[in-house]
């Protein structure tokens, strides 16, 4: 008896094998993506460029759990004192001593305090220029300050400059090409005088440009 006739069935195989089409979809992403990069790719250095700038200026960048920068530092904050502060030896002013010296510090100069902006020189050959001046404390206030002669050091002739401009907190603009010590002698209402200082530095210039960019 012959073998009876086997049943065959054809199945017409497919034009792009499963694998090519399961591709298609990574393949359309890498596309977009590339496209993506290339058309916004000066907003992006703008953005690597601010990250960057932020974590030189010591801030810390969090991405997915992980930390970088400024992460391994003591953070100062209020509050009830933790393990954490234990572990990096924050400790308290049990005598009063510390807080006796700021108190002293506030009371010399009556509460006034000397502070100062920068922004890219506009002189040729100067880095930043810079504006100094002060602000009154909580508390205090500047109608007990008559004038203030600013003093800058040799570099600017050994000169002292006086303001007396109160309604804008005394203020005065200089050109620098490197960072430099001002002291600020204050002149009250009733004859008595008082030197604060402050150490003009550059440390936040990446992020006076980084602002002037923005605005």
């Amino acid at each position: 008896m012959s073998d009876p006739i086997k049943s065959v069935e054809v199945v017409a195989k497919p034009f792009f094998d499963q694998a090519v089409w399961s591709a298609v979809p990574t393949g359309l992403w890498v596309l977009f993506l590339i496209g993506f990069i290339a058309y916004f790719r000066t907003e992006i250095r703008e953005v690597f460029s601010a990250l960057i700038a932020r974590l030189k200026d010591g801030a810390s960048l969090k991405v997915i759990g992980v930390e970088i920068g400024a992460s391994s530092g003591v953070v100062a904050a209020p509050g009830n004192f933790t393990d954490e502060d234990s572990r990096v030896g924050v400790h308290k002013d049990d005598d009063g001593s510390r807080q006796s010296e700021r108190n002293k510090l506030k009371e010399i100069c009556k509460g006034i305090m000397l502070v100062h902006r920068l922004q890219r020189s506009s002189q040729v050959g100067q880095l930043y220029d810079i504006i100094m001046y002060v602000i009154p404390h909580r508390g205090s206030s500047l109608a007990s300050v008559s004038q203030i002669e600013y003093f800058f050091g040799h570099y600017w002739g050994d000169k002292i400059y006086p303001s007396s401009d109160r309604s804008r907190g005394f203020p005065i603009v200089t050109s620098a090409y490197g960072p430099f010590l001002c002291t600020a002698k204050l002149h009250f209402n009733d004859g008595t005088t008082a030197t604060i200082s402050r150490y003009i530095d550059f440390e936040m210039g990446n992020l006076a440009q980084l602002h002037a960019k923005s605005m």
